[in-house]
């Protein structure tokens, strides 16, 4: 499936579950992300660092227990380092830019209701991705061969809703590889704050 169908299907199932429910709760967000994994290609070393990420939660629930799915862009910059063989060589370091998309599926608890001033929610489930791009550099070549095209995340984390501002910090676990001829999950702790109304 290509990039732009698979976002196509992402979407339509997440638009598609709010037309099923009614009142849902929209949660526009934008964030902060850093990530945690090690690997070798060859002879290069990748290793994932910070980055930023936008995307929309929907929420369905009235009791203690709600459902949330979303759709995120996440951006994040791996640091590559090609590795010294010979004692001619020059350690050699740069940069490149992962995109992926984000369908994040949960379930939630409200741990101290649904009415006040404040509310914290704590919630987890699981998260597909897929990579939609990498920046190629000159300098260390890394292209998006180089990564499995599709991945899988458990997540858990806690919210807390302020008025109409919300804030989230998330924890996603790798549960599937993360490079393609290469060990290493990649591991995400992400912060986002936004609206919910």
């Amino acid at each position: 499936m290509n990039p732009l169908r698979a976002l196509w299907v992402m979407s339509l199932l997440m638009f598609s579950w709010t037309g099923i429910w009614a009142q849902t709760k929209v949660n526009p967000k934008i964030g902060v992300n850093a990530g945690a994994v090690n690997a070798e290609l060859n002879n290069i070393t990748a290793e994932a660092r910070y980055g930023w990420n936008l995307g929309i939660d929907l929420e369905k629930g009235k009791g203690f227990v709600y459902s949330r799915v979303g759709l995120h862009y996440y951006q994040f910059t791996a640091a590559l380092f090609q590795e010294v063989n010979t004692p001619g060589d020059i350690r050699i370091s740069d940069h490149t830019s992962i995109q992926s998309v984000k369908l994040p599926l949960n379930l939630g608890l409200r741990l101290t209701g649904r009415e006040g001033f404040m509310k914290i929610n704590a919630f987890g489930g699981i998260t597909p991705s897929y990579i939609i791009d990498v920046r190629e550099r000159a300098v260390v070549p890394f292209t998006k061969s180089a990564l499995e095209a599709y991945s899988l995340g458990a997540n858990a984390g806690i919210n807390v809703d302020i008025l109409i501002f919300s804030f989230d910090l998330n924890y996603e676990l790798g549960l599937t590889p993360f490079f393609n001829h290469a060990t290493g999950r990649n591991n995400v702790l992400t912060f986002s704050a936004g609206l919910k109304f």
